[in-house]
This record gives structure tokens, sequence and C-alpha cells, in this order.
């Protein structure tokens, strides 16, 4: 037996440095040592105390400075997998990071063999303990405290993409295995699987990371140095862990968003996750923070930045199984009642994902304390979830469920800065709080559809709301007008019913050409907030509108408008309001009567009639919206245009024939007055653009300037 083998684990396997891997020395280890305190001459090494095989050892770590970053662990003794401290969770309220370069830099030869080919079968007695290869060249290091975060590294190895080589991300890999060793996460590496994770459809590592259901997603990936961006972070078109990004933010890294890699693509890893309504973000790392071209004291800043950002998120597992109770709410869209808690004291509607079996629906949640709600209804506990008929049909009356809850942010609300003035909807929050992305804002029953953009004015917590929309979901700016940015799941304006290619093809043609038409004549939004339509108009497509909308749209009574929530958008034919709402309550004899009423917010006091439209239960269904919430009206060009094309059929007509019952008619001269009338005709429908700007008027500047006295009194000028 070799003098190292009683140091072998339980499975026989070798330690994880072996003969050679120590070669490129960073630092010298000493004990553990306070920043103030002088360094102990007579302790030059380190103090390592082994068990024997399976069990744990402890090592005392120091915190100190090399080249002048966070290098140590605070002085205690941390269990291990295969002898590394794995971080606590005090020390992860405040690493100090350590030397893991070293340590980085093992696992990392595992996928750097043969010119980062990797090796078949994976040398698994150089990584953790606990890494398991499950499938052949797919990696998993499960997690144990925040299991439910999974850290994924694609281009680990160098790898095939649509039949050309790509090289591999170098680092990722040996960085996913470490940082998921310290935060007790979650970490997937394709080392030698075939194709590509972050493009094929289908792949190992997706279907893997389908099955483990996470809550968040970090997707790691190396780009070229670059002098402005040490980290891009690429957010997709869904939702991100949003205290990741900001504690990142927060870091002495250089951290930039959607700079280089946005991963958009539906195929990429980030993408897949959040069409899965799980936040995820593409970690784009710079070469000069990565093996090998990476110096130590850089290897160590990053390995800091993450873990703080990952000690930062306070997600948790959100898959919560939960038993069903009937609740008699009527409701024309699925709908839950569940404890306060659970979606963070709002009064809901918040979007849910409500899964049983291969089923999965979503809801919209309600807090049982919300006004509305029936008595018998109000004591479900936090094990419980209330089921309303449409959603227990959808989910064949299942006695138990898998409720999932997305990332729920509350703010306060402020008024926005006359310099800084966001758009209709637009909304600035602080960078330390969210990415830039679409969220739902949600305040007392009131939705919105909104984009947040980071602005540095913006203290943390705080929200800065345009005033139209600060009205449109009464919201004061009090305690009472605190509101929450949810990042809902893709599949609320996901199109639920399959279309043939025939109906894809013309929507796509339809969408296209109502752009053009937009792009030449100009179709102006205008936001409004929904609520009952009158009685008689519930089942068909209609919208009342107030009479002050239609010319402020370019629109007439009788025409078509295009009404919009999120991704979801309707035709529908506008009436004018003969009977505009009145703000308040309505009477406790109609909310009786209108049942669907219950949940419904009634409209604050004062609020003006003109930015109310009343939608039919049918619009709102299509919409997949809730009972109150804020949608956009346009009007819908195509059919206005084949109006007006249809009125010019007779002149154009008669112009042609009368051209061609001339003796030798003048076709191009025919030709050019029958398009001149067309363009006239047409021009009407354009809605012209205001002048933007102040002109100024020379002669009246210079009049005034004659009357201009100087400090004396004395007159100026002529």
């Amino acid at each position: 037996m070799l003098p190292h083998q009683a140091l072998d684990y339980a499975r026989r396997r070798g330690l994880a440095v072996g003969p050679g891997d120590v070669d490129g020395p960073i630092g010298t280890v000493r004990v553990a040592q306070e920043l103030q305190d002088p360094l102990h001459a007579r302790h030059g090494g380190v103090d390592v105390e082994f068990g024997g095989s399976g069990r744990e050892f402890a090592t005392h770590c120091f915190e100190g400075c090399v080249h002048g970053t966070r290098i140590g662990f605070r002085h205690q003794r941390c269990r291990s997998r295969v002898g590394a401290q794995q971080v606590s969770e005090e020390e992860l309220a405040s690493p100090t990071g350590g030397e893991l370069a070293v340590r980085w830099q093992v696992f990392e030869r595992v996928f750097s063999r043969n010119g980062y080919d990797g090796e078949s079968p994976v040398p698994l007695k150089r990584l953790p303990r606990d890494v398991v290869e499950a499938t052949p060249g797919l990696l998993e290091l499960p997690g144990t405290s925040r299991a439910h975060i999974v850290v994924t590294a694609t281009h680990a190895t160098n790898h095939v993409r649509d039949g050309s080589a790509k090289v591999a991300d170098r680092g990722t890999g040996g960085l996913a295995l470490l940082i998921a060793e310290l935060t007790g996460c979650t970490a997937l590496v394709a080392a030698r699987t075939s194709g590509d994770a972050n493009h094929d459809d289908d792949h190992p590592l997706k279907r893997r990371l389908a099955e483990l259901r996470p809550a968040a997603v970090l997707d790691l990936h190396g780009m070229r140095s670059r002098p402005e961006s040490d980290i891009d972070l690429g957010t997709g078109d869904g939702s991100v862990p949003a205290e990741f990004v900001a504690t990142l933010r927060r870091s002495e890294l250089r951290v930039t968003t959607n700079a280089l890699f946005a991963a958009m693509r539906p195929t990429t890893v980030t993408s897949f996750a959040q069409a899965r309504d799980v936040p995820a973000v593409q970690v784009e790392i710079s070469a000069r923070f990565r093996p090998p071209s990476g110096a130590p004291e850089d290897l160590s800043r990053l390995l800091n930045a993450l873990i703080d950002a990952i000690a930062g998120m306070t997600t948790t597992r959100s898959s919560l199984t939960l038993a069903t109770v009937p609740v008699a709410i009527a409701s024309g869209l699925p709908l839950a009642v569940v404890h306060p808690d659970t979606i963070r004291g709002l009064r809901g509607p918040v979007p849910v994902a409500v899964t049983t079996g291969e089923r999965s629906e979503v809801a919209w949640a309600w807090s049982a304390a919300a006004p509305g709600i029936p008595e018998e209804s109000r004591e479900i506990s936090p094990a419980e979830i209330g089921v309303g008929r449409r959603l227990r049909e959808k989910l064949g009356d299942a006695s138990a469920v898998s409720l999932h809850v997305p990332q729920i942010v509350p703010l306060r609300t402020r008024a926005a800065l006359a310099r800084d003035l966001p758009a209709a909807d637009e909304v600035h929050v602080s960078p330390d709080d969210l990415a830039s992305g679409i969220y739902l804002l949600v305040h007392d029953g009131v939705t919105a559809w909104v984009r947040a953009v980071p602005r540095s004015h913006v203290p943390p917590g705080q929200i800065r709301l345009g005033y139209q929309l600060r009205l449109l979901i009464a919201s004061d700016g009090t305690t009472d007008g605190d509101v929450a940015l949810v990042a809902a799941p893709a599949a609320v304006t996901r199109r639920r019913r399959r279309e043939s290619w025939v109906g894809r093809t013309g929507a796509a043609a339809d969408t296209m050409a109502e752009r053009l038409w937009r792009a030449l004549f100009r179709a102006p939004e205008f936001a409004a907030r929904i609520m009952q339509a009158h009685a008689g108009d519930d089942g068909a497509a209609v919208v009342s509108l107030h009479p002050a909308v239609f010319d402020r749209i370019g629109l007439e009574p009788g025409q078509q408008v295009l009404v919009r929530w999120g991704g979801r958008e309707v035709a529908a034919l506008a009436v004018a309001d003969h009977d505009p709402p009145e703000s308040g309550a309505p009477p406790e004899s109609i909310k009786r009567v209108q049942r669907v009423n219950r949940l419904w917010p009634h409209l604050p006091e004062g609020m003006s009639p003109h930015v109310v439209v009343r939608m039919s239960a049918q619009l709102r269904r299509d919409l997949g919206a809730p009972v109150a919430t804020v949608v956009t009206v346009r009007r819908r060009l195509r059919p206005v245009l084949i109006r007006n094309l249809n009125s010019l059929v007779v002149p154009l007509a008669s112009l042609v024939l009368a051209g061609a019952a001339l003796p030798d008619p003048h076709w191009p001269t025919l030709g050019l007055g029958t398009a001149l009338m067309s363009v006239f005709a047409l021009a009407r429908l354009r809605i012209p653009q205001p002048r933007r700007g102040a002109r100024v008027d020379k002669r009246w500047v210079e009049e005034m300037a004659g009357h201009d006295t100087d400090v004396r009194g004395e007159k100026v000028g002529g």
C-alpha cells in the first residue's frame, strides 16, 4: 500500500489534488488571522487535519490579503465534501474569498485535457466527491442548502454546433463546480456531450434542467477581454434573478447588460429556463477573470463577486405542495385563493403556475384577505389553496397541487422627474433592485405591464411612475400606494390554442401589414383602465370609449381598434360610451347582479372617465387579463384603408373610362393622375406629428434687446 492511500475516500477515489496539480502556486496559506494583527512568523504552512475514510476534515484558513484582494474565510471549521471549505450561511453574508484559485484550476484540468476536448470517461476522482455522470458527458453536482439554484456551464469543453467545431469557454466548467461546492447550489456541466446545449433544441443538459425544476438558473459563459466590461449579463426575454443581478452590479467588477450577448435566441439555456417561468441569466465572463490567462487576484475578485451575488439571493424553492379547497367565486379565468404570506401580503392578483401530474395551468391568485373573498374562504391556511371552478376543471379535481409563485419585489412609489420622464409603458427603478425587463405591476387589485428601466437617481426600494400610470392604478405614494413588480411567467401571454400553418401565416402577414400601415399613417396608443361592459355587450367584441378619446387616436365610432395587454392583442369594435363611468364603488344592488364584480376594485374618487374603457368579458378572456388592468388602445388601420379605397373605386374607374374613350389616350398621364388621386385621398388618414421643440422669434428678441439695461440702470443699445 502506498503512503497516500490511507487518505483516499470510501468510494476508492484518489484525492482531488494529484501529482503535478500544484506546480503553479499562487500564494501562501497561513493560519487564521485578524487583519489588524501581524502574521505569526512561526506559522508558515497550513494546519490541516485529516480524518479517516469517508470522514470530514477541517482546515484552519485565514482572512488576509493577496495582491490587495480578499482571499480568506473567517476562522472556523467548515464542513467539506472533498477537503475545501463549504461556505456557511454566516460566511455567505459577508464572504471573504480564499485561496480558491488553485482549487478552481485543479477542477479545470479535468476539462482542459487534450486541448479542451476533455477525457472519456471523465476522471471524476479529480472532482468533488458527489459529482455524478448519470448521462455520458453531463456532470452534475447535487446541491445542498441552495439546491434550487442551478449553475450551468454549457461550453466547458470544445463542442460542435451545426456541424462546426466550437472552442470551449475556458474556466467555466471548473468555476461552476467550485461555486456549487462553496454555496450549496446545484451544478450542471456539459463536459463531453454531443451538440451544443446553448444552441440545440434538445440536449441532455436541458432535459436534466427541466427535471430539476429550479427556482433560478445562472448560465456561465466566456467572452474576450473587453475594456468596458468584466461581466456582461444576457437577460433574455423573460424574468431574471433580480437580486443576483443587483448584487453583482454593486461589486467592484464592471458589469454591463446585453452589451454583447443578450441570450434572446429561444434555444439558449437562459431562454429555455425563462420559457418555463424560471428566472435565468447568461453570465459572460471576461477572459482576464478565467484560467488560464487570469491573474490570481482577478480570479479571487470574480469568485468573491459571484459568491456575494448568490448569497444575496433570497429566492427559495417556490414550488409548494398545497391541498386544494373549492371556492365559490365567479371568474372567467382560472382563479386561486391563497394565504396572504404566499404572495408576500399582496391583495392580488398575481399570476402563479399550478401543476398536478403532467398538467400545468396559469391561475390568478388572490389573497384570502382581499375584499370580496367569501367568508368561508378567508380561513385558508398556508398549506391550502382555494381553487375556482374553471381551475378545478382544468386540473381534474386534484386533491393536491404544486404551486409556483414568481418573484415579487415590493416598492414604494415616487413621482417621475421632470427632466427624465418615463415613457407611457415604462417605470424607473433602482439598479440595486431590478434588472431591465418587462414586469407585471400589481397594486390593490389593478395590474399593468411595464418595462423597468434602471436609473441611478431612483433610491433603492422605490419606483418612479409617470402621472398617468399613477392615476390609472390609483397609487398616491403613501403606504397604501405601495406597488409590486412581479416577474410574471411567460405563459400568461403565450398563445394557448394551436393554429394551423395557414392561420399562423395569415396572422404574421396581418401583423406585418399593420406595422407597415402604422409607420405610414401613424396610430398613437392610448392607455386606459378597463371595467365591465354595459349590459348586452358582454357577448360581443366591443369596447366603449369616452367620446373625447376618438379624436385623440384618429378614429370614428363604429371603426375597429386593437386592444393590447402584454404580449396579446385583440381586435374589437369601438363605440362611444353613452354612459361614461362614475368614480367610486358601484351600488350594492349592481354588484350582486354583476357577480364578477366581487373582486373588481372600484374606480377611485376623482378619476377622469376618459381614461376608462368598458370591455366585454369575451375580450378579457381572449386577452387572458384579470378583472381590473391597464390596456392600450389604438386604431386598426387595415379596415380604415379598405374603407377609403372602396370610396375611390367609382372616381378612379370614371377617370379610366373617360380616358379610354378618348381617340388617343395618354396612359402614363392617366396613370399618374390615378396615383395622385389615391395619395391625396389617403393622406387625410395620416395623423400629423406635432412639431417638437420651440422656435425663437428673432424679431421679438431683437426688440426686447432694445429695452435691456445695465446694472447701473443706463440704457444699453440704440
